[in-house]
């Protein structure tokens, strides 16, 4: 091998290993700030199936009926949600009520995956993890609110103190989520902020509060999404 071709050889090598060595110690510092955060919520949806050209009509008549109403699309099939319930039990249960009216749903179970955080992002694991819990108590007062206006057990002005306190609660945590890994997020939450503000100035019905309690379910188990 000439002189020429040693060299050659050698500077060939090394620009290998150097680019070995970065290699191994981008992985080395990935797996050193890496975080799994493993969200406990879990909802069961009743919804009915629906297509494009009957969306809107399945929505008015769930909407008339006391559902959420809530289009849900998944996988490229389409369905309305009429409301979101945190027991499996609960939602077969009013399922059969819905058999018995003619009335053909689905229950399908929804739940966060897991979040899974690198570099930087590692750090607020448990930020995220409290920003799903916050939502999902929202989610709770929401449920309870809605129950309640349909059975007359809660007053125009409670129902609205409720939707206020959601719309507060909700607010807050979007000012203490710092950072463009929450853009997306804290964007979401505006979304919804301004829905519950909106309906928070008229007349409040169970609807109203299920559409938004359905929304905010389908917003905590989609968190990996956000902050992929």
């Amino acid at each position: 091998m000439t002189r020429f071709r040693r060299r050659g050889f050698l500077a060939a090598i090394a620009i290998f290993t150097v680019l070995v060595l970065l290699f191994v110690g981008y992985f080395f510092h990935c797996g050193r700030d890496y975080a799994r955060v493993s969200l406990p919520q879990k909802y069961w949806l009743l919804s009915r199936d629906c297509k494009d050209t009957t969306a809107s009509a399945i929505i008015g008549e769930s909407y008339v009926s006391g559902g959420a109403g809530y289009l849900v699309e998944t996988g490229g099939n389409q369905s309305v949600a009429l409301a979101c319930y945190y027991a499996e039990t609960t939602a077969r249960s009013v399922q059969e009520v819905m058999t018995g009216k003619g009335v053909e749903t689905r229950v399908t179970e929804i739940c966060p995956e897991d979040v899974e955080l690198n570099g930087g992002a590692a750090a607020h694991a448990g930020r995220i993890a409290a920003n799903a819990d916050t939502a999902d108590t929202c989610t709770r007062i929401l449920y309870d609110a809605a129950n309640g206006l349909e059975r007359t057990e809660v007053s125009q002005e409670e129902a609205r103190t409720a939707v206020r306190g959601v719309v507060k609660s909700l607010k807050g945590l979007a000012a203490e989520n710092k950072g463009r890994l929450y853009e997306r997020w804290n964007a979401e939450l505006a979304r919804i902020c301004r829905k519950g503000t909106e309906l928070s100035e008229g007349i409040l019905f169970a609807r109203d509060l299920r559409y938004l309690q359905v929304w905010l379910c389908i917003f905590v188990t989609d968190a990996a999404d956000y902050f992929a």
